[in-house]
C-alpha cells in the first residue's frame, strides 16, 4: 500500500478508518419507477448522495483509509454512470492521500462487466484468486494489515473465512469480507461462516458486508461489525443507515462510531382504527402520524408504509373496493420532490370488524366451529409446529427468501387470527357482527 501524506495526527501509531459496504449504487427501484418516475429518480440519487457523504466524511474526519466490504454496485452489469461516479469519489480521496481497499461481493463480482477507466493510485481492489494481505504504514512504520478477498463470481457458497491466515504477532489486523455470519432468512447465505471461525483467526476488527442492517456482532476480541448499507432502498430496510468511523489507539484500543448517511429514510407505522367513527377522523389520524414521522426524520425525506390495524366499524368502509387506493392517492397528490417530502409507499388494511369472539364461541354453527378450531390450534404446540413445517417450502424457496422473513411462533399465531378475521368477513353478513 502506498504511504499516505503526513498525517495531521501527532501520535504515530494511532490511525482511523471508515468502514462501509453495500452501497448498491444505481439501484433501479423497480415498482416505484412505474408508480412515480420523479420519486424513483430521487431514490436513485439518494444512493449516490449517501456515497458522496461517506467520501466527504473520510476527508472531514481525516481518516487514513476507507474500507468497502462488497456490493459497490447493484448488479454485475453496472452502468457506466455509476462507475464514473464511484471513481470520482475515489479521486477526491486520492487527492487527500486517503487509501481505499475494496472487496467485491455477490452483486459486483470481479467477472462482471467494467468499463476501461483509470483507477486512482490510492485504490487497492482485493483479488478473488487468493486472500490478499495489504500492509498499512504511517511515516514508514507498519501499524496494521488489512486481510481480505473479493468474489470472483456472484455465488460463493464456500466458507472464505477458513482460508484467511491467522494473525501473526501484535500488529493490528483487520479482516475485510462480504459474508454471512451464522444464519439469516433475509439474505442468501453467501460465503457462510461462524463467529467461531472469525474468533479463531485472532484478528482485531472484522469489517463485514452483505447484511444490510447495521449491527455489531461482537464488541471485543474481535470487534465484528456489519456497517449495513448507507441508504435504505425499501421498507425492509427501515431505520437509520450509515457507516462506521473506527479509531485505533496507541495500544490497539478500538473506538467506533456509527454515522448516519441516509438521505431518505424508510419507516413502517401502525395506525389503529379503534374508536374512530368517520373517514375524516381517520384521515386526520393518518396525517398526525405522518407529521410525527417528519418531526423525527431530522430533515430527511421519508418513505413510509402505513398499516391500519385494530377493530372498528370503519372496517366496513375500508374493505370496499377502491377505498384504500383513494386514500393513498389523496395522501400522495400534494408531495413536492424538490424539498423534504414524505411518500406513503403503501397503505395496508389490516383491520377487522369488532367481533365479540366470546359470543361466536357459543354458536353451534360453522362460524362457531371456525373460532373454536382457531383457538385450539393456537393453544396446541404440536399443531403449531406442524403448521410451520408445512409452510417451510414456501419460506425456503428462492423467491420466498427474497420477500418473506422467517416467523416465530408468536408471529404465526398473529397470522392465524388475522386469517380468521378475513374468513369471518367473507362468510358472515354485516348484521351478524357485534359493534
Amino acid at each position: 500500500m502506498r504511504k499516505r501524506k503526513p498525517s495531521k495526527k501527532n501520535v504515530q501509531k494511532s490511525f482511523s478508518f471508515i468502514h462501509t459496504a453495500d452501497l448498491h449504487l444505481d439501484s433501479p427501484f423497480r415498482g416505484i419507477s412505474e408508480t412515480n418516475q420523479e420519486l424513483s429518480k430521487s431514490l436513485i440519487n439518494a444512493t449516490f448522495q449517501a456515497y458522496d457523504t461517506i467520501i466527504n466524511l473520510c476527508i472531514e474526519k481525516d481518516v487514513d483509509f476507507l474500507l468497502i466490504a462488497g456490493d459497490v454496485y447493484d448488479s454485475a452489469n453496472k452502468s457506466l454512470y455509476a462507475q464514473l461516479k464511484f471513481i470520482k469519489g475515489l479521486k477526491k480521496l486520492s487527492n487527500e492521500g486517503i487509501q481505499v481497499i475494496i472487496a467485491h461481493g455477490n452483486h459486483d463480482p470481479l467477472n462482471g462487466w467494467s468499463a476501461t477507466l483509470d483507477w486512482p493510485e490510492n485504490v487497492h481492489i482485493l483479488s478473488g484468486a487468493v486472500i490478499d494481505t495489504i500492509p498499512f504504514e504511517i511515516n514508514g512504520t507498519l501499524v496494521a494489515t488489512i486481510v481480505g478477498t473479493s468474489y470472483p463470481v456472484p455465488h460463493i457458497r464456500t466458507n472464505l473465512a477458513q482460508k484467511f491466515p491467522k494473525k501473526d504477532g501484535e500488529l493490528f489486523a483487520i479482516g475485510l469480507l462480504h459474508c454471512t455470519v451464522g444464519s439469516t432468512a433475509e439474505h442468501e447465505p453467501y460465503a457462510p461462516c461462524t463467529m467461531q471461525d472469525l474468533k479463531e483467526l485472532n484478528y482485531d476488527y472484522w469489517a463485514l458486508g452483505h447484511i444490510h442492517v447495521p449491527s455489531v456482532l461482537s464488541e471485543n476480541e474481535p470487534v465484528v461489525v456489519y456497517s449495513g448499507n448507507p441508504q435504505g432502498r425499501h421498507v425492509g430496510e427501515a431505520g437509520p443507515r450509515g457507516c462506521y468511523l473506527v479509531t485505533v489507539g496507541q495500544k490497539n484500543e478500538i473506538m467506533k462510531e456509527f454515522i448516519e448517511t441516509d438521505l431518505i429514510r424508510w419507516y413502517t407505522e401502525e395506525i389503529s382504527i379503534e374508536g374512530i367513527k368517520s373517514d375524516g377522523e381517520l384521515l386526520y389520524k393518518i396525517r398526525e402520524c405522518i407529521d410525527a414521522i417528519l418531526d423525527k426524520a431530522d430533515g430527511r425525506s421519508v418513505m413510509c408504509r402505513c398499516i391500519l390495524t385494530g377493530r372498528g366499524s370503519l372496517h366496513r368502509t375500508l374493505i370496499k373496493e377502491g377505498v384504500i387506493d383513494d386514500i393513498l392517492q389523496h395522501l400522495r397528490e400534494e408531495e413536492n420532490f424538490d424539498s423534504q417530502f414524505i411518500w406513503v409507499e403503501r397503505l395496508v388494511n389490516d383491520t377487522n370488524l369488532p367481533i365479540e369472539r366470546s359470543v361466536l364461541l357459543k354458536r353451534k354453527d360453522f362460524v362457531g366451529d371456525i373460532v373454536r378450531i382457531v383457538d385450539e390450534l393456537c393453544r396446541d404446540e404440536e399443531s403449531l409446529k406442524t403448521l410451520k413445517t408445512s409452510l417451510e417450502p414456501l419460506f425456503a424457496s428462492p423467491k420466498g427468501r427474497k420477500i418473506l422473513k422467517d416467523i416465530d411462533q408468536e408471529e404465526l399465531i398473529v397470522s392465524i387470527y388475522r386469517a380468521e378475521g378475513l374468513l369471518l368477513d367473507k362468510i358472515m353478513g354485516e348484521g351478524e357482527h357485534e359493534d
